[in-house]
């Protein structure tokens, strides 16, 4: 009899990670294989940091490297695009991190991007009103398109803040071939929904 292959369990968000009385929560959208989440992690035990990621086997790899580390703290789940969001309570994110998200260079492909209006509504919907969005990319371009969605509503923050960070595996790549990338940190204007109600 032939054996049949155990089903693969699915990474979900710990629900004690929503709780209002929970640590802060960071996002690493897009995490690969999470050096800069266990990274972050290891730097600050007392936050939470979720990683959301499109393939299932970096998920699978960054969990268990978590595991093999002791990083309590440090969780990667599956998801692509806003709707990825969906699980999270409103105004529960304390920073979400996007960095070096695919480019999609070519015109025919710039609907593939992550960063568009849906997506940035989504991240302003999960985000603390005192929250920080935290954009980094070395496509010039994108780095545009990313500014001209978040010139209203937003507002520009200091990108330094004091914490000790990582730098995840793409920065290091840019930076030992002498380039600068693209970086904006943003907060909100107002708590998600008040902008809305003000324009009724």
């Amino acid at each position: 009899m032939d054996s049949v292959a155990p089903a693969r369990s699915i990474p979900q968000i710990p629900p004690d990670w929503l709780k209002p009385s929970a640590p802060p929560l960071e996002i690493d959208f897009g995490c690969h294989r999470g050096a800069f989440l266990l990274g972050m992690a290891t730097l600050h035990p007392g936050v939470h940091f979720l990683g959301i990621e499109k393939q299932s086997d970096r998920v699978d790899k960054c969990n268990a490297r978590a595991l093999r580390m002791g990083l309590a703290n440090a969780r990667a789940v599956q998801g692509t695009g806003a709707g990825a969001l969906d699980p999270l309570p409103d105004s529960s994110v304390a920073i979400f991190h996007l960095s070096f998200p695919d480019p999609w260079p070519k015109r025919r492909h710039a609907a593939r991007r992550v960063f568009q209006e849906e997506f940035v509504q989504a991240v302003r919907r999960v985000l603390r009103a005192d929250g920080t969005l935290r954009l980094m990319t070395d496509n010039e371009p994108y780095f545009r398109e990313m500014e001209a969605l978040t010139h209203a509503d937003w507002t520009a923050c200091p990108w330094e803040d004091a914490r000790e960070h990582v730098e995840t595996a793409f920065e290091k790549t840019f930076r030992r071939l002498g380039l600068q990338p693209f970086r904006l940190a943003l907060r909100p204007l107002f708590p998600h929904g008040e902008n809305e109600s003000l324009d009724r």
